[in-house]
């Protein structure tokens, strides 16, 4: 059996264990059944950093509370991978795919109130793309999906300027993720749009693109901005250049 096939095989022997609560719960209560909601369905994370997936079910356990009954498993969407499990009342790894590990935990103080989310350290862009949140308690079964989108703030520009007899060159380079929006503006604000070359290069390996951005202009323009806009990290760069 593979690793998958085990993890379901384990996950069913817990809840037939409590199938007679469970089909107690059923038979008295329909209209009490278990609702499990996602705070927001689209979340984005930089690069490095921790993120929290939300994920909240309605409680059950009243004024003693009692989680021996709680199974609940984050993965995947894509390929049922296993980001985190919690049951028999503790954390549940032996089946967590090797990419997560180390790297989630719960809120196992706060199980009992309904907060259910995980949460992820040091984001890199295999973790972006759909996970699913699935909690089972004496009320039955309910799940719900979320979608994480990958980012890294863009470094400080490094900037290079080229000054020869007629012109001037001012480039700019930097590192990121998503591609940005780029700008360039002269005098008065206006918008530039000849003259100018960017290349943009994706460093797989790193999850960035590589951003080089340079404008020509003769040597009687004394002002220029270099405006980079990562927007879903809602990241905003201004960098004016200015010559006297």
């Amino acid at each position: 059996m593979d690793t998958a096939g085990r993890y379901r095989a384990e996950i069913f022997q817990y809840a037939l264990q409590h199938a007679t609560v469970l089909f107690f719960s059923i038979c008295c209560s329909y209209a009490d059944v278990l609702k499990v909601t996602v705070p927001s369905d689209r979340l984005a994370a930089a690069r490095g950093h921790a993120v929290v997936l939300g994920c909240a079910f309605s409680p059950d356990f009243g004024s003693n509370p009692d989680i021996s009954s709680l199974v609940m498993t984050w993965q995947r969407q894509e390929d049922n991978r296993v980001v985190h499990s919690f049951y028999y009342e503790q954390d549940q790894l032996a089946f967590q795919d090797s990419a997560y590990e180390n790297r989630t935990s719960l809120f196992v103080t706060e199980l009992s109130k309904g907060n259910a989310s995980v949460r992820i350290e040091n984001v890199g862009v295999k973790d972006a793309g759909r996970y699913l949140c699935t909690v089972s308690t004496s009320r039955g079964t309910d799940k719900a999906t979320l979608q994480l989108d990958y980012g890294a703030f863009y470094t400080e520009p490094r900037l290079t300027i080229n000054v020869n007899s007629s012109d001037i060159m001012v480039q700019y380079e930097t590192e990121g993720f998503p591609a940005p929006q780029l700008t360039w503006k002269g005098e008065n604000g206006k918008n530039l749009s000849s003259n100018i070359q960017t290349s943009i290069q994706p460093i797989e390996e790193k999850g960035l693109y590589y951003i080089k951005s340079s404008y020509t202009a003769p040597k009687t323009a004394l002002n220029f901005t270099f405006i980079l806009e990562n927007q879903l990290l809602h990241q905003y760069l201004h960098r004016p250049v200015s010559f006297t």
